[in-house]
């Protein structure tokens, strides 16, 4: 199967609210050998302020937002799905891809009446570069070498792992670059510990997580926070009921014959104690999984021995209804989200249906002029909302004066902020964090910032004039 390399640069880093302005993939054969390229840029969508921070870092000029001449967004999302699709079934790797990438880029298929899963359906299948390398850190330290962030301390940034392995990073956060350097890195692990990559390949399917997590008594789960590395030697005790993508398993660290005769509402207080007696592995967010004959040295719970584990497995296994309260008690004690009121955070509120899904396909192969007809068809709100909001950006010559005008006017006060606190980067905001960038700023960088700094005092002078 052959792999496809992707990166992202973006307005800012909200995965739910800002937008990708440029996209670049490369398609290798099973060697990661280069057989394709593909990379395209968009302008800004009218209802959103770039953040100057990310501006100077991606390098993207005012004129690059504006240019008439790139692809709108909704263009450029076509074109990037034609190609993915066209590409498929690969297995699609990015770098810290399944945190930020992976989500920007349903968003986007979202925010364009497309389908959502791209990347692993189909036969496709997913991998995060970072999450294999951070793998090979723990089970082959020789194979990377490990940069060294500004605080002294150990870091996976590509901006600094790249360089610090051979790779002349000089265009860090061009999305073209950034996928080129995946690609050196992923090309060392592979040569250096073809093993872990080999493994890690394996364990990006979903299923194939869910299998070995069943059939082992017991196995190693590694995981990152804070730049510190992690290892639990733990158990399989369950999944959950309305999400089979996540897995319950026991620290078996802890002993839990001394859980049982816990109450409830003890048994809940000491889950959220360390260490922590139960963990969730997300099976379709490539977790670091081994056997206990590869865990590191430090990994809790190995110190105990193989037959003290096998004790604690099977006294779990003998106590169904231990292992019912336990998961009873982990969901309990987890905060579930409020529900949004913004169409961009209700993107996995309920499945679409098959009628919407039918009239989605078709909203893209019928004139503009017809679509107005399609949005208002949808079934779904969300679909409809979004209709509407493409044809606005796309053709709002064809809405009548008042509707034009009530896009318009949603469009400024959204800016503006005008309707209380709102989780996406207002136009103040973002002149403010580029006054706060001007004052630590020198060089060439002061002239870039200053000049997005004017952009965004034109566009709010614009939506103040168009909320009066």
């Amino acid at each position: 199967m052959s792999f496809v390399f992707y990166d992202t640069e973006t307005t800012g880093t909200n995965t739910s609210f800002d937008q990708i302005l440029q996209f670049a993939a490369i398609r290798t054969d099973d060697q990661l050998d280069e057989l394709e390229a593909f990379e395209i840029r968009s302008r800004l969508l009218p209802f959103i302020a770039p953040s100057p921070g990310a501006m100077r870092a991606n390098r993207v000029t005012v004129h690059q937002l504006t240019d008439e001449t790139l692809p709108s967004h909704y263009e450029m999302v076509r074109r990037i799905r034609q190609r993915l699709l066209t590409w498929s079934p690969s297995v699609f790797v990015g770098y810290n891809s399944i945190s930020f990438d992976e989500h920007l880029l349903r968003q986007a298929f979202y925010k364009t009446l497309h389908p959502l899963y791209l990347t692993n359906t189909n036969g496709s299948l997913r991998c995060d570069a970072m999450r294999l390398l951070q793998a090979g850190s723990v089970f082959a330290p020789d194979a990377i070498a490990i940069a060294i962030g500004e605080n002294g301390k150990s870091t996976y940034r590509l901006d600094r792992l790249a360089p610090a392995n051979g790779f002349e990073h000089d265009h860090a956060h061009d999305a073209l670059a950034d996928v080129r350097a995946t690609i050196h890195l992923c090309r060392l692990l592979m040569h250096r510990a073809p093993e872990v990559w080999t493994s890690a390949i394996r364990l990006s399917r979903k299923h194939a997580i869910i299998d070995f997590a069943a059939t082992a008594p017991f196995f190693c789960l590694t995981d990152f926070y804070w730049g510190r590395t992690y290892s639990w030697i733990v158990s399989m005790i369950g999944s959950n009921g309305d999400n089979s993508n996540e897995i319950y398993v026991y620290n078996l660290a802890v002993d839990p014959e001394r859980l049982t005769g816990l109450s409830d509402p003890g048994l809940s207080s000491r889950l959220a104690r360390r260490p922590k007696p139960i963990r969730r592995i997300r099976a379709n967010a490539a977790p670091i999984l081994s056997s206990l004959e590869n865990a590191p040295g430090f990994a809790e719970g190995l110190s105990l021995g193989s037959a003290e584990l096998q004790r604690r497995v099977n006294f779990l296994r003998a106590n169904a209804d231990l292992r019912a309260r336990l998961i009873s008690a982990f969901e309990a004690i987890r905060e579930s989200p409020e529900p949004s009121p913004h169409i961009e955070e209700q993107i996995y509120d309920g499945f679409i249906g098959h009628t919407d899904e039918d009239l989605m396909e078709y909203f893209h192969s019928v004139p503009w002029e017809e679509r107005l007809d399609v949005a208002e068809s949808f079934e779904d709100s969300r679909l409809r909302e979004i209709g509407y909001r493409l044809i606005h950006c796309e053709r709002p010559d064809l809405l009548d004066r008042t509707n034009s005008q009530a896009h318009s006017n949603r469009i400024a006060r959204n800016l503006l902020g005008l309707d209380g606190e709102v989780p996406w980067l207002t136009l103040r905001q973002a002149i403010q964090e580029a006054n706060n960038l001007l004052e630590m700023t020198e060089g060439s960088d002061l002239a870039h910032i200053g000049e997005h700094r004017d952009y965004l005092q034109r566009r709010l002078a614009e939506a103040m004039r168009l909320t009066l």
